[in-house]
This record gives C-alpha cells, structure tokens and sequence, in this order.
C-alpha cells in the first residue's frame, strides 16, 4: 500500500531500523488475542480480515497475535495455533504468510510464539506451573518439559522462518509460562529456578537456540517483555515475595537476550491473572502511561543503540482529550505529540498500539496522510478484554456492533487484554 502526504521531519513518520530490517514507519500493532480461530487453531476468514485491516491501515510492524504450539494447555478456546507436524495448519500459515508477502512486501509482520502455563484455563486444557501460586495451581511441570518446549519453539521458528515471516516475538510477559519461569516467586530448587542464572536459563538458551535455526539477519528475533509486574515476587521485584519493584533483573535479561540475538524488545507491564490495570492504563489509571514510558527508557538506557525499543500503553493517551493526565495540555498529551516527544527524546524507537489498533486499524495511515479528525478513538473501555476472557471473539464493542451485542451476552466482567 503506497502511504501518500507523509509529514516530513516528524519521528512517528519516519522509517526505523529493525535488526538488519527497516519499517516503514514507527507504528507497531500489538499482539491482540481475538479468539476467532477455527476449533483447530486454522485461520478463519474473520481472522484473515483482521490483518488485512491492519496491514491496509499503514502499521509499520503487525504482530500476530499469541499462537500456541500446542494444543494441551491455553488459554484460549479457539485461539490461533501453529502446528509444524499438522499438514493443514502448515498449509495454512504457508498461505497466509505469502499472501503477506505479496501484497505487503514493505511492511513487517512477526509471529507471537505462546504458551499459557498457569493461565491455562482448566475448563478445556491442562493447567501447568513452575511453582504453585494462590489462586492458579496446576500440575508442576520438570525440566523436561521445559526443555521439549524450547524445542517446540525452535522448530516453529525455523518453519515461519522458511515460509515468509519477519520475525518472531518469544513473549516473555504478561504472567505467561516463559515469565513464570523468570520471575523471582520461581525459588524452587530445580535447573531452571533459584537463582537468577538458573530463572534465565531457558529464555536465554530459547533466544540463542531460535536465532541458530534461523540464520538470517534479515529474520527478527525479539521479545515483548514485562519489565515488572504488580504482585509480590513478580518480574522485576527484588525478591521471591517481595512487594519491591527492582527491574534490575529484567534489564540484565533483555542484555542478556540481545547479546545471544534479540534486535528489539516490546516494553509492557503487568501479570494478566493480577488484571488489567497495569497493563492497559484507561482514564481512571492514566499516570500508568508514564510508567510504561520509564520502562521503556529504563530498557532503551540500557541496550545497545542499534537494538530497537518499542513502547506499549499508550492507547490511553488517545487525541490528548479526557484521557484522564492532568497538568498537561491536550496539545501535549495526545498519542501522536507523545509519541513523537519521547522518540526525539531517545526514550524508545516506536509506539505499540493494541485497543486503538482494535478501535481503527486505520490509525496510523490517517495519521501519515493527515487525516487525523477521522481517527476513532480507543475509549479504554477495555470491553475487548472481557470478552477475550468470556472466550468471545474479540474486536471493538464501543465501534462494531457485532462485537457489542457479544459483549451485551457476557456477565460484565472486566478481564485483560493484551495492550
């Protein structure tokens, strides 16, 4: 898609270095969970539609949303699923991808590999933790288990690798299996808990084992990475049960991780089973956005120039107007204004959008072609959340009707959502 009357000299705008890959431009569309694969994890044309929208609508980068690599534990019903041993879910993503590659050579789309763990819901899969944790259980899985899902990994890598993909992201948040390994509440006494070593081990070994099977420069290995959660010996506290936030870890994890490959990292904070707060700042609990902007300095400091740190959050931020920041003018506190300030500033590279991407996948071409009065605005309602956790298809319930009366089905809850 030819992006016409792009404004010159403004840092959203202009194309950013990605590893030994180059982005159109500084818009990355977050990995949303939207539910709406077939009941073996395939494709459906709803699902195809989506990123088409998304790449139509100018985003530089499109992530693909959480796949699984195995169908015995996640979260998701009818969540998206690669499956290297599956003929049809091959020939599925072997399509998908070159009609990508046709149609959208200049843009970038990575793969979000996934796996639940303790998130898993136990009412259709197998529950699995590191360590018990209140509230969540599971069956307390070995190294072996660990060790055959580096591999699953490994091999899914290699196979988006060869079929067209730009990348893969290793997802290392959110409270999901690889950040229930890394978090400091992991002190059990086995080859990959305890200490900070033994919690790094397998991210570590995963990211230098997938860049091996991919050797490429031009292929993106990265992650999205919590930089802290918000309970007691989570990512970036300073102990098992501590309340304290110390990222100091975290920061010697993405070090880490660029130095066995990783060209970019995806900042966000949070443990979804700990809710949605963090995670997705709204108007109640706008100040979190500069949370998300000093985690993603805190990462940008600390790695090397060249590696690539794109900031999450900020749907929230919205045209600068009732989004709840105070002490700042609407001028100043717009997506697009912030965005740009703080890339000027060195704190980050790109923006991640996720319930705006939901709310206008159009976001960043109206943006580029100056067409910024018809943007529809992300509410924060996080509506999308709930019914990602009400096993619904998930899309925009304040702008689709289809999604609305979805949501009108649900017991109002409010459950997270990616970004």
């Amino acid at each position: 898609m030819a992006l016409t009357n792009v404004q010159p000299q403004i840092p959203l705008s202009l194309p950013a270095h990605i590893g030994a890959r180059m982005a159109p431009n500084r818009f990355w569309a977050q990995p949303m969970e939207c539910n709406d694969a077939d009941d073996d994890g395939v494709f459906t044309d709803v699902t195809l539609e989506r990123y088409r929208r998304l790449l139509e609508g100018g985003f530089g980068v499109v992530e693909v949303e959480a796949v699984t690599l195995q169908r015995q534990s996640r979260a998701r019903r009818t969540q998206l699923a690669l499956d290297v041993d599956d003929p049809r879910s091959r020939r599925a993503w072997e399509r998908f991808l070159a009609w990508k590659r046709d149609n959208y050579p200049q843009q970038l789309l990575v793969v979000q590999l996934h796996h639940s763990g303790e998130l898993s819901d136990p009412s259709f899969s197998r529950r699995v933790c590191v360590k018990q944790r209140p509230g969540y259980g599971g069956d307390l899985i070995d190294e072996k288990y660990i060790d055959a899902e580096i591999d699953r990994c490994v091999r899914a890598a290699n196979f988006l690798w060869r079929a067209g993909a730009d990348g893969v992201d290793l997802k290392f948040c959110h409270g999901y299996l690889w950040s229930q390994v890394f978090r400091p509440y992991n002190d059990r006494a086995w080859r990959y808990g305890g200490s900070l070593a033994a919690r790094s081990r397998a991210l570590l070994e995963l990211c230098e084992r997938v860049r091996h099977a991919t050797p490429d420069d031009g292929f993106l290995v990265g992650a999205k990475l919590s930089v802290w959660d918000e309970f007691p010996g989570g990512v970036g506290h300073d102990g098992p049960n501590s309340p304290i936030i110390d990222p100091r870890e975290t920061i010697r994890l993405a070090q880490g991780l660029e130095a066995r490959g990783a060209s970019w990292f995806l900042e966000t904070l949070g443990d979804c089973g700990c809710g949605w707060g963090l995670m997705c700042p709204d108007h109640y609990t706008a100040g979190t956005v500069m949370q998300h902007i000093t985690a993603a300095r805190t990462l940008r400091d600390r790695l090397a120039p060249q590696t690539t740190v794109i900031c999450g959050g900020l749907s929230a931020l919205r045209d600068g107007r009732s989004n709840g920041l105070s002490g700042v003018s609407p001028e100043e506190a717009s997506l697009f204004a912030m965005g740009n300030a703080r890339i000027s500033a060195g704190d980050f590279n790109m923006v991640a959008l996720g319930r705006q991407s939901l709310a206008d996948p159009d976001t960043p071409r109206k943006y580029l072609e100056g067409e910024v009065e018809k943007i529809r605005w992300c509410t924060c309602c996080n509506h999308c959340g709930a019914l990602e956790g009400g096993q619904a298809h998930v899309g925009c319930a304040t702008y689709d009707g289809t999604y609305a009366k979805a949501y009108a089905q649900l017991s109002h809850r409010h459950l997270p959502c990616d970004a």
